[in-house]
């Protein structure tokens, strides 16, 4: 298997990844830690991209394709759950116990008391940003990998 087929083969796997975890965190909470999985497939996949094409020098703008637009649309809309995070959340950085009482924490100053569901919450909208966040990534591995080899040389 060449490094082009195994990175697309990883992009896609995180995508598909974050899509369960995306979708699963409107249902239930999902533990924080399972955002990893996604994050190392990509990690693995970027590492296959940077193998097979070379840096660019032209525009950002210059992706093309379907898996291009998707991570555009996927870019917007992470920028709008980070708008939603930080207005639910305060700017919190992590939800903790202090006094007995749930409160949202920037480091470790308190920002405000919370009700134990929305601690119990907190690690759940972070997986559904970041989610949004590798996934709109992954997409863009996809679609440099899918450009034609002639387009990098």
């Amino acid at each position: 298997m060449n490094l082009r087929k195994l990175g697309f083969t990883l992009s896609v796997s995180a995508i598909s990844v974050c899509a369960v975890l995306h979708l699963a965190t409107f249902v239930i909470p999902v533990p924080g830690l399972l955002i990893l999985f996604p994050f190392a497939l990509l990690g693995c996949a970027v590492l296959c991209v940077r193998a097979v094409v070379p840096w660019r020098t032209e525009s950002v703008f210059s992706h093309r394709g379907n898996a291009a637009t998707i991570g555009w649309i996927l870019l917007v809309y992470a920028l709008f759950l980070f708008v939603y995070l930080y207005k639910t959340t305060g700017g919190a950085t992590s939800g903790g116990m202090l006094d007995g009482q749930y409160v949202y924490l920037y480091k470790s100053n308190v920002i405000r008391p919370i009700t134990e569901a929305e601690y119990k919450m907190f690690p759940t909208l972070v997986v559904r940003l970041m989610s949004a966040w590798i996934g709109m990534m992954a997409c863009f591995c996809v679609s440099w990998l899918r450009s034609s080899p002639a387009e990098h040389e």
